[in-house]
């Protein structure tokens, strides 16, 4: 009678085996997904500490030194290089064909930079929506202005830029170019 009490045991079959892979499975799923869930909130810590300015970074105290910098300076030199850094890494690098307004050319060793540099600041004051371009393919300067898709858009264009700029008359072309959408 012993014998008629005691509980039957199933024996091993494949479909508990499948059972048993099956529940495995899901418990290594539910910890893969868990690993990554908090890899990424990790990540995203560390590209959220990683766009701290260079200002923030000099503010910190040092761990070696417990030194600190401390910097004067006129907020908007802060604002200026935060700006600068934010649109370099907003910019589109898909290009395509099109046309530019050049507004200088020249490969006079002494001046040529220089004359680059200050027509370039002077367009970007004048003109802040289009963007200007200085270009140095050995032995010209240049400096071009705008990302037109289309030939008649540059010229209207030119137009505009010969009335604020008389001077720059004989030296303004529209030229075809690659140029960001």
């Amino acid at each position: 009678m012993n014998n008629l009490n005691k509980k039957f045991v199933e024996p091993p079959t494949f479909y508990n085996f499948a059972s048993k892979i099956q529940q495995n499975m899901n418990r290594l799923s539910i910890l893969l997904f868990s690993f990554f869930f908090v890899v990424s909130l990790t990540a995203q810590e560390a590209d959220n500490q990683a766009k701290q300015t260079i200002f923030d970074a000099l503010a910190t105290v040092d761990s070696a030194s417990k030194a600190t910098v401390k910097m004067y300076q006129d907020e908007k030199i802060a604002l200026a290089v935060v700006n600068r850094k934010a649109t370099s890494e907003v910019q589109s690098t898909q290009t395509t064909s099109g046309y530019r307004v050049q507004v200088f050319s020249s490969n006079a060793q002494r001046t040529a930079k220089a004359d680059a540099f200050k027509i370039e600041k002077t367009l970007r004051e004048e003109f802040p929506d289009f963007p200007v371009y200085l270009n140095y393919t050995s032995p010209f300067w240049k400096v071009r202005v705008g990302d037109f898709k289309t030939y008649k858009e540059a010229q209207e264009f030119r137009s505009i830029l010969i009335d604020a700029f008389p001077n720059l008359r004989s030296e303004t072309y529209t030229v075809k170019d690659t140029v960001n959408l």
